[in-house]
């Protein structure tokens, strides 16, 4: 048997924040539904939030409430996998796989159980998703604080073989922002409970349909920044019509805590720097007609570290509710930007556009 784990906490307790958790609680009852159907067994879900196990529960996931403090995802991990002797483990955050089919996580399982020593991930740098066995590999590595690591430490302390998913909107994409929350409710595929959410449809929806339009259109040009993976420069190259512009800095830098310790370096910062918020996004418009911004890589460059409020603030172009003088001036200068905009983190450049390009192709907006 395979285990299902959904890890879920809450981002804080801002409107904005408590608005994504919603959306990442109904994102997680999806999936728990839908391992369920692909025979995986037991399943669990990993949370303190009587919001949340209520709706985990009734997709039949008994509840385990987290006992390290701070949260220590590995730890966790592994106090789980020995409480409950499990050998074969998928584990993922709730807000990832809410595009995945019954017959994709089928298809998962069945891989995990064919092999006795393997890990199977969505992205073996930054995962959201991971799938190993024996279960007591754990005990051969140092154990992360989050998941975006354990793939590669399973592969490289633990001697697993490793293998990543084929890419896709629905291995990717992982509802981290309230763009990328806006961009699933898009997607043909998006299950009809997380369409109806609210997901900022009222303030993106403009900047949205701009973007999908750019895309399948020959002779404009879309500009990529950020944390953009090879996988993706591929699917570029042959899914879009528009011709594209790619800055590729920093893949990895969370995992490799770069961006905590401050070694994290971007060319877009150091210009940044140099000509300040307004005339930057008067240089991007030069480059391109519309643009996908992972902006935490200039963040990290610029050694700044808002808050989660401020962040999603941010994310969704509200600078008179943002305190901090640098960020409101980068976000008033993001706003008034004269070409379709959006703001993200890795998931923006990775999952999320992957979900936008294959939305606009199926006829969204209509013409």
């Amino acid at each position: 048997m395979s285990a299902f784990l959904l890890f879920f906490g809450r981002s804080g307790t801002s409107d904005l924040e408590r608005q994504l958790d919603t959306v990442k609680i109904a994102i997680g009852a999806v999936v728990l539904g839908r391992a369920r159907d692909a025979g995986f067994n037991p399943l669990y879900a990993v949370t303190s939030d009587a919001e949340a196990a209520a709706a985990f529960r009734e997709q039949g996931a008994e509840i385990l409430a987290d006992r390290i403090r701070p949260f220590h995802f590995g730890q966790e991990l592994s106090r789980i996998v020995h409480e409950k002797r499990l050998d074969r483990v998928c584990t993922i955050g709730a807000g990832a796989g809410a595009l995945l089919s019954t017959t994709e996580l089928r298809a998962l399982r069945g891989d995990l159980e064919s092999s006795e020593a393997i890990v199977l991930s969505n992205n073996s740098y930054s995962a959201d998703l991971v799938a190993f066995a024996p279960a007591s590999a754990l005990d051969a590595i140092d154990l992360p604080a989050t998941d975006n690591p354990l793939p590669r430490r399973l592969h490289q302390q633990a001697g697993l073989s490793s293998r990543q998913l084929a890419k896709s909107a629905a291995t990717l994409l992982d509802v981290d922002t309230p763009t990328d929350a806006a961009l699933l409710v898009r997607h043909p595929a998006c299950p009809p409970e997380l369409r109806i959410l609210p997901a900022w449809q009222d303030i993106l929806t403009d900047r949205i349909d701009a973007l999908m339009r750019l895309v399948t259109t020959p002779d404009k040009e879309l500009l990529v920044a950020g944390r953009v993976g090879a996988p993706v420069w591929t699917f570029i190259e042959t899914q879009t019509a528009c011709r594209v512009r790619m800055l590729a800095e920093e893949r990895g830098m969370q995992a490799a805590g770069r961006d905590v310790s401050g070694e994290a370096r971007s060319a877009l910062g150091f210009l940044y720097q140099l000509i300040g918020p307004r005339d930057f996004f008067a240089r991007m418009g030069e480059l391109c007609d519309g643009m996908l911004f992972d902006m935490l890589v200039l963040f990290a460059h610029l050694g700044w570290r808002p808050s989660a409020e401020e962040r999603f603030a941010a994310y969704l172009f509200m600078a008179d509710r943002i305190q901090t003088k640098p960020l409101r001036e980068f976000t008033e200068a993001a706003r008034d930007a004269g070409f379709p905009l959006l703001l993200g983190g890795h998931t923006l450049v990775s999952g999320a556009f992957w979900t936008m390009v294959e939305a606009a192709w199926h006829g969204y907006p209509e013409p």
